[in-house]
């Protein structure tokens, strides 16, 4: 096959310009050749990065397919971009037009690799639409399409059997690829569908509205926030009062959540780029070969097979596949990432999801749907009609930043506000907080922002618009599964993984050991297998929901018999305290949960039903805490105790007044003792808790709070070993 681009042709060249139609076919062969291009670079990039994850012929078929959707993309634009290039250059002969095409479509992609890669050193964390960031767009534009050409110019003058084989190769890679992707498979396949042994049970939606405080939703008592999908769930199902994380961030809670186990049993107590949970048996994983109640092990039919349950999950923020976390699951969707839809079992689906031109396009649709997570949820549920799933989906409007979109803002913010606080960052969050501590710069000025009361109450009303904006997307998935007629037999469970404080203790965001970060919201409704209107209000934990789910689906529990040890679940159902609460068993429901207990990197809480101890984790090391210990080297790793029924708010330290009481002594005794205890039947130990950035932030502000006292510099950890969890500017 000849090529149509060549060297420029002699001054005495008479090769006759032709048509457009000679435009054209230069705009097919430079398509080719970008297309071509990018897809060989993407496949570099993404062997390299992510290793090649399946067989040798698979990995081939999506390079290939790569270079298919790639040619086809380059090709749409090239069509489009064709007209340009014939007006330009209608007078020149082929080769030249066809030069000048490839240097256009070279240029473009070379353009949208430099925006993309460059993104994390250039005026990072600025919007797309800043003058900054459109000055830097304008200088990479000029710069691709000068490299564009010179790669044109390049091809151009290789010799003619370099140009044959790169053509070659192109033209076979992409008849290749679309056969490839034409014959590979498509739709559910066999998950999902029914048979004899999960005939009887429910699917099973878990919803977790990332930092969700249980006291801003109506069916909690508050009279404000609109939550109408949310309280009429409660009303339907099961509400439980006091429901408490294991953890006040995300990572750590989630783990709690799918595994049924306390931080330091599953493991995964950071939030770090490149951590991973060790191999936990999570929900997702154990409903692939859980043995039903009663059933022999050696009998095939009294397990789950792999294909009984469809499972997706559907995610936002940091929250990822990497992460471990979603173990078991067979498809994932990542918002913040850009993955589209992954199927973990297809080359293709898994291969795509990190090609550029994937990335770009998720990332285009989420500008025009702020909802595709919810949107992506929806249709999955509709593929799977009729068949048994489970699907976790999560919820990100009500963390930072707290930008709802305009139907849900109107509904709280004071129209005559006019302060700078148009939504809520993290950054923002950093400024107040700045200021609370008294910071100075270099020339003693005083640094951050001091809020107003209009500017907090404006903080608290884009929270609460983003509330009722993902009480608004549990009713559209809702709907989706009413639409199908499957909501009647699923299991809907409606939680979250922390609270969010909004200045209640001088404090924002999450990672605080308060009852507004660790009390969150449980709901539980399954028309055809739970009661009606029950509100439980003895305490349970988040560790109690996979055991809960087991139950309502007739399974054991799910076991490790690798590391025994680590493979207990700390949970246990919540059916038998439902039941009890229905029917008015005190003996069940006042005897039920002693404790319920959290940490994060630097604390370690315990509360029961009417106090709560929060104490530095190596304040476990002292023996007593007396009178003394306010005045001597003890007090820096003092607890604090608080009685929640007399003080639900948490603004009252009885363990700081001046007369230590005896009663307040002896339970703050009592709950160290059981925290002890706790803490050291956990197969991991304390002291294997790395501090993050954020903890040694926190212990400034603590201290700037009169919290000095209790901190302490981790002895283990420096503070470069770790990023913060949640810094300014990521997502969580």
């Amino acid at each position: 096959m000849s090529s149509p681009i060549s060297t420029p042709p002699s001054s005495g060249s008479s090769t006759p310009p032709g048509g457009f139609l000679v435009t054209l076919r230069a705009s097919v062969h430079a398509a080719l050749l970008a297309g071509f291009t990018l897809g060989i670079v993407d496949a570099i990039v993404v062997s390299s990065s992510k290793g090649i994850r399946f067989s040798v012929g698979a990995w081939l078929g999506c390079i290939a397919g790569g270079v298919a959707m790639y040619v086809l993309i380059w090709l749409g634009l090239m069509l489009l971009a064709s007209p340009i290039v014939h007006l330009g250059f209608r007078h020149t002969s082929l080769g030249v037009r066809s030069r000048h095409a490839f240097a256009m479509a070279a240029g473009m992609a070379i353009f949208l690799e430099l925006y993309w890669w460059s993104r994390p050193y250039v005026f990072y964390g600025q919007p797309a639409t800043s003058p900054e960031r459109l000055f830097a767009t304008l200088i990479m534009f000029v710069a691709s399409w000068a490299c564009g050409a010179l790669v044109a110019r390049s091809f151009a003058s290789r010799g003619k059997a370099f140009r044959a084989c790169y053509e070659f190769t192109a033209w076979g890679l992409l008849v290749l690829g679309c056969g490839y992707l034409l014959l590979g498979p498509s739709g559910p396949g066999l998950r999902g569908e029914i048979k004899p042994r999960t005939k009887e049970m429910p699917n099973v939606l878990l919803v977790i509205v990332d930092a969700l405080r249980a006291d801003v939703i109506g069916a909690y008592g508050n009279e404000r926030v609109k939550t109408p999908v949310m309280d009429s769930l409660a009303e339907s199902g099961v509400i439980f009062e006091n429901a408490q994380v294991q953890a006040p961030y995300t990572w750590t809670s989630f783990g709690s959540i799918l595994t049924g186990k306390y931080p330091r049993r599953h493991g995964l107590m950071k939030m770090k780029p490149g951590v991973v949970m060790a191999p936990n048996v999570t929900l997702a994983w154990h409903l692939k070969n859980a043995l039903i109640e009663g059933g022999v092990e050696s009998e095939p039919e009294n397990r789950l097979g792999p294909d009984d349950y469809a499972s997706g999950t559907f995610m936002t923020g940091t929250l990822s596949h990497g992460t471990g976390l979603m173990r078991g699951f067979d498809v994932y969707f990542e918002a913040l990432v850009g993955h589209e839809l992954v199927d973990i079992e297809q080359p293709w689906s898994v291969y795509r999801s990190d090609l550029l031109y994937s990335i770009f396009k998720n990332k285009i649709t989420q500008r025009f749907d702020s909802g595709l997570v919810v949107t992506t949820a929806r249709d999955w549920l509709r593929e799977h009609d009729g068949r048994r799933f489970l699907s976790m989906v999560h919820l990100y409007s009500t963390h930072t930043p707290y930008d709802p979109e305009p139907e849900f803002r109107e509904m709280y913010v004071d129209p005559d506000y006019d302060g700078p606080v148009n939504s809520f960052y993290a950054e923002h969050r950093t400024a107040l907080e700045a200021w609370d501590l008294g910071k100075v710069d270099e020339k003693g000025n005083r640094i951050g922002y001091d809020a107003t009361e209009a500017d907090r109450r404006q903080i608290q009303n884009l929270y609460y618009g983003g509330v009722t904006q993902a009480d608004a997307a549990i009713g559209d998935v809702l709907d989706e599964l009413r639409r199908t007629g499957a909501l009647d037999n699923t299991l809907v469970i409606i939680t979250s993984d922390h609270g969010e404080e909004l200045g209640d203790h001088g404090l924002w965001e999450h990672n605080w050991m308060y009852e507004t970060n660790l009390r969150v919201p449980l709901i539980m409704c399954w028309p055809e297998g739970l009661s009606q209107g029950v509100r439980v209000e003895a305490l349970v934990e988040s560790v109690d929901i996979v055991p809960t789910i087991c139950d309502l689906l007739q399974v054991e529990l799910p076991q490790d018999t690798i590391d025994v040890e680590r493979g207990k679940v700390d949970g246990r159902s919540l059916i038998p305290l439902v039941e009890a609460t229905r029917v008015g068993d005190l003996a069940v429901t006042e005897s039920w949960t002693r404790f319920a207990y959290a940490e994060n990197g630097r604390y370690l809480s315990i509360r029961d039903g009417e106090w709560k101890l929060i104490v530095c984790r190596d304040g476990l090391d002292l023996e007593t805490f007396t009178e003394d210990s306010l005045e001597t080297s003890g007090r820096d790793r003092r607890p604090r105790l608080f009685n929640l029924v007399q003080d639900p708010n948490e603004v009252k330290d009885l363990w700081q007044t001046a007369e230590l009481q005896a009663q307040n002594q002896t339970q703050g005794i009592r709950l160290l003792d059981a925290l002890r205890g706790w803490a050291n039947s956990m197969p991991i130990p304390i002291s294997h808790v790395a501090q993050s950035a954020r903890d040694h932030e926190d212990s400034e502000l603590f201290t700037a709070l009169g919290y000095a006292d209790m901190l302490e510099e981790d002895e283990h950890h420096s503070e470069s070993e770790e990023t913060p969890k949640e810094s300014p500017g990521d997502a969580e």
